[in-house]
């Protein structure tokens, strides 16, 4: 995708891989929901035989001299209960320089959550070890959410197969060099960078909003799959932690979309990626940027 501007910030992203040809039933959704907005779903979020795909990608925010990467994918190279994640070997690395930031570029690297697909390529297999893929980037953390799965405490949480593992090869090398910062709701990256909870797909899930030049966009994570869900907030796609909560946070962005013109920055949409929230006489709908 090309590189777009939020005001003084310029945002890219790096994909890994796709998934195509999901059912829209697997959110749940009837018929009638879905009728009701297929006008503004189609063609980005709904395809031909009702489905949709989901996009993993990592951003890449620009602000002045300073590089912020949102959510650092799944990682080469690491077993995965799910067949499409399985030791992946793709030139994701590659795709990331490409857009004209090298690893040594970064400043800071944030995860909005410690899922398999958003913290993989904290690190890298090197000689046999997992190290940090930025190495002169501060890994910024919710407390919140390392504690949820820090292996000491794991065992008070349902258990999640896929993330098994996740943590011994994603945070503990990144601990371990350093380069960690446990940060609190509220923490600012940057002054017009702040990390805000989003709880409910994990404990700890957190946001990050962005304000600058007049403009103010939400990396909303995994706060949502589909658009569907900010529409039907109580509409679920895979695994959660607290359903109440992620309802509250769904049902917050799109009040603060609506009253603040937001951009919704998620990590799964494909084309164009990003949206607003608008209604109208017809009611609500999400607006591709």
């Amino acid at each position: 995708m090309a590189a777009f501007a939020i005001g003084d910030a310029m945002i890219d992203s790096a994909l890994e891989l796709e998934m195509p040809g999901i059912p829209i039933t697997a959110l749940g959704a009837n018929g009638a929901l879905v009728e009701a907005h297929r006008a503004w779903l189609a063609p980005h979020f709904l395809e031909p035989g009702d489905l949709w795909r989901l996009n993993f990608r990592s951003w890449i925010v620009k602000i002045g001299d300073k590089i912020v990467v949102v959510d650092p994918c799944t990682g080469n190279g690491r077993p995965n209960p799910i067949p499409l994640f399985d030791r992946l070997d793709i030139p994701f690395l590659e795709r990331f320089e490409a857009t004209g930031t090298r690893v040594e570029d970064v400043d800071y690297v944030f995860c909005t959550h410690m899922h398999y697909d958003h913290c993989g390529w904290n690190t890298m297999l090197r000689d046999g070890r997992w190290v940090p893929t930025f190495p002169n980037a501060r890994y910024v953390f919710a407390r919140r959410e390392l504690d949820r799965w820090h292996p000491d405490r794991v065992a008070r949480y349902r258990r999640v197969a896929y993330n098994d593992g996740v943590y011994e090869r994603s945070i503990a090398p990144v601990v371990a060099a350093g380069l960690a910062e446990l940060v609190l709701d509220g923490h600012a990256i940057l002054p017009n960078l702040h990390v805000e909870p989003g709880p409910g797909h994990t404990h700890g899930h957190s946001m990050l909003r962005l304000v600058t030049g007049g403009a103010e966009a939400m990396f909303s994570g995994d706060a949502f799959h589909h658009p569907l869900q900010l529409i039907e907030p109580t509409l679920h796609f895979g695994d959660y932690d607290d359903g109440e909560a992620i309802v509250a946070t769904r049902r917050r962005l799109v009040e603060e979309s609506l009253t603040r013109d937001m951009l919704i920055i998620p990590a799964h949409l494909p084309h164009p990626h990003a949206g607003r929230m608008k209604r109208s006489a017809a009611g609500l709908r999400f607006e591709p940027a």
